[in-house]
């Protein structure tokens, strides 16, 4: 398993925002090295969160046993670094648990033992906390460009977004809506995905709101010990409606979770043609339980269930339409819209520029 970044895939993780970990603090002497009943300690509290807040009791055993197997064959015996460990078990909740949103993570910042779930009232000290790490959330979303990479008009009109991560839409909206206003000129339009970790399904729903006819259903989150939620999009999108223009959306391996989102609702909904490679298949969100008062495990404590199609991507991915490498996907989109424009439009102008474009491309009339 290739890990993610820790600040991308925290974003991704967690449906409330409460922490902010290792890759935010100043650099902290090293802890000292761990031992044996040290290690045992983390692995069974790990245990015991999965056991309490995993959505599935099937999965959940079926991690406890991998894990205790491990534990008693003595693979995490020449651990002794914190972050070391944190990164194995995660490696191995992911494939033992078969869920891509486990993630186990040391914070060399000291964590409350009292932490609550996101939704649940907090004490003093814990609301000091998530308090302290909503500058630097805000912060980390500002230098990430509200997780937009690009915005360009490609050759022959064609929209060309390059979306990085889905922040929170209380950082992110007023960006997101700037970017589609400026491609909503555009002829077609591709949405660029690849190595996008993921982020806040919210944000999501306001891309989603741009591209589709009308308010949308998206998707619903299966909790538990806690209400089902709905995901919709606007019912008046702040950027308006694209319209019926052609999308492609661009995937790689490294496509998750929010990112997966937004790929699969628009190809279950046969709005937009996905190309490249399979996503990495993580449906299910998470919520970040504490272990003691360095490590923090994330848990899938919620199901996704797509409002169309009843099922989600969860361990298979999002599988393209155009499968090619990663590194061919955007030319391949862009051959396809050219291609598609040509076949249709009845404007000289637009379809000499169209053919101009294709044949800077190298490209004849197909694909």
């Amino acid at each position: 398993m290739s890990l993610r970044s820790w600040p991308l895939l925290w974003l991704c993780l967690l449906v409330v925002p409460a922490f902010t970990f290792a890759a935010e603090t100043p650099k902290a002497s090293e802890a000292p090295a761990l031992d044996a009943k040290q290690r045992t300690r983390v692995v069974e509290a790990v245990i015991a969160q999965v056991k309490a807040r995993h959505y599935s009791a099937e999965k959940a055993a079926l991690a406890e046993r991998m894990l205790r197997s491990r534990l008693k064959r003595g693979d995490y015996d020449a651990i002794t670094a914190h972050r070391e460990l944190a990164n194995v078990l995660t490696e191995h909740l992911v494939r033992d648990g078969q869920d891509a949103h486990f993630v186990v993570i040391y914070s060399a910042q000291p964590v409350p033992r009292n932490m609550p779930l996101p939704w649940e009232p907090a004490s003093p000290e814990v609301e000091k906390f998530r308090a302290s790490r909503e500058e630097r959330r805000r912060l980390m979303a500002l230098r990430e460009a509200y997780g937009i990479g690009r915005v360009e008009r490609l050759d022959g009109n064609v929209g060309y977004l390059r979306l990085t991560s889905f922040p929170e839409p209380k950082y992110a909206a007023e960006a997101a809506a700037s970017a589609m206003r400026l491609l909503s000129a555009t002829d077609a339009l591709i949405i660029d995905l690849r190595g996008n970790g993921g982020g806040d399904n919210e944000l999501v729903a306001l891309y989603l709101g741009w591209l589709l006819p009308e308010r949308t259903h998206v998707l619903d989150t299966l909790w538990k010990g806690r209400p089902r939620e709905q995901l919709h999009t606007p019912a008046s999108p702040p950027a308006g409606r694209y319209g019926g223009k052609d999308v492609y959306v661009l995937t790689d391996g490294n496509t998750f979770s929010a990112a997966e989102t937004l790929a699969y609702d628009l190809q279950a909904r046969k709005r937009a043609r996905v190309v490249g490679e399979t996503t990495q298949g993580g449906a299910n969100p998470g919520v970040a339980l504490p272990v003691d008062d360095h490590f923090v495990v994330g848990v899938p404590m919620g199901q996704t269930v797509h409002a169309l199609t009843k099922t989600s991507w969860e361990g298979v991915g999002v599988k393209p339409d155009l499968p090619v490498p990663a590194e061919d996907a955007l030319r391949t989109a862009h051959v396809a819209a050219l291609t598609a424009l040509a076949k249709h439009t009845e404007d000289p102008m637009q379809a000499e520029e169209v053919r101009e474009a294709l044949e800077s491309l190298g490209a004849g009339a197909k694909p």
